[in-house]
């Protein structure tokens, strides 16, 4: 997401660890993988239908964090579809690591798809969040996330991006830029297999600083079922700062 961090890239590194409470996504450096890994694209919920969705990622922290074992992190989502062009969403996080099980917080949501051609080249829309996390850090967050959906769909291929803001909102409010995009391309009607990128807590002036930064690439698959859609994911952080491994499972679920 694209942050206004007012500081020299040098002072932002020798206070990371300071500034860490303030950030959106936190670095793995210091905390964990987001407990929610997706590029957002344009499916929302049926207008007065519900939508289920349960994300599960395990992942293997830096030795910085002293952890005991492996995490594992829950995000459940319940969705409702207010119009034909926007849902509402409520969200809860939970996770479990070092044998003990804990809730980290939630996070409430609207989406907004306004009404396009879609059999077009593009594709657009736009989610508004309010998060509270409580990360395997133990630090408690609050802020604002703006993602813009954008993506291009060239015959079996598709691009897509969201470039993410989050703003804390705390007195010493800051902001932060996490984009992710996708790669997709289609091998049947109900299967697309893809890469994914995730970049976190990137102030925006030290974009050009790559190696300090928290960066995941995954080799994804996505999958339809009627009306429900899953989409399995195993990623390699790319930099000292990023995550070891993470592996991750998505069920979107319709019941309508």
């Amino acid at each position: 997401m694209i942050y206004s961090a007012d500081m020299s890239l040098l002072r932002y590194s020798l206070n990371i660890l300071k500034l860490a409470p303030y950030l959106l996504c936190l670095s793995s450096t210091v905390f964990a993988a987001p407990f929610e890994i997706k590029v957002h694209d344009e499916l929302i919920a049926e207008y007065q239908e519900s939508a289920f969705e349960v994300e599960t990622n395990l992942f293997q922290a830096p030795a910085s964090q002293g952890l005991k074992s492996n995490v594992f992190q829950t995000r459940l989502e319940y969705g409702y579809g207010i119009t034909e062009k926007s849902e509402i969403g409520a969200n809860i996080y939970l996770s479990n690591y070092n044998g003990v099980s804990y809730v980290n917080g939630g996070k409430i949501s609207h989406m907004y798809v306004p009404t396009h051609d879609e059999e077009g080249l593009w594709h657009y829309g736009v989610k508004n969040e309010i998060n509270y996390i409580k990360n395997v850090g133990g630090t408690e967050t609050t802020f604002y996330e703006l993602t813009p959906i954008l993506a291009l769909q060239l015959q079996d291929w598709r691009f897509t991006i969201n470039p993410s803001v989050d703003v804390t909102l705390s007195k010493n409010s800051s902001a932060t830029f996490s984009p992710s995009a996708k790669v997709a391309y289609e091998l049947t009607h109900a299967v697309d297999v893809g890469m994914e990128y995730y970049g976190d807590n990137l102030p925006n002036k030290s974009l050009y600083n790559i190696t300090q930064q928290p960066h995941t690439a995954y080799l994804v698959m996505d999958a339809k079922y009627g009306k429900s859609s899953f989409n399995f994911g195993v990623g390699k952080g790319v930099t000292a700062n990023s995550d070891n491994w993470v592996i991750k499972l998505i069920a979107s679920l319709s019941f309508n």
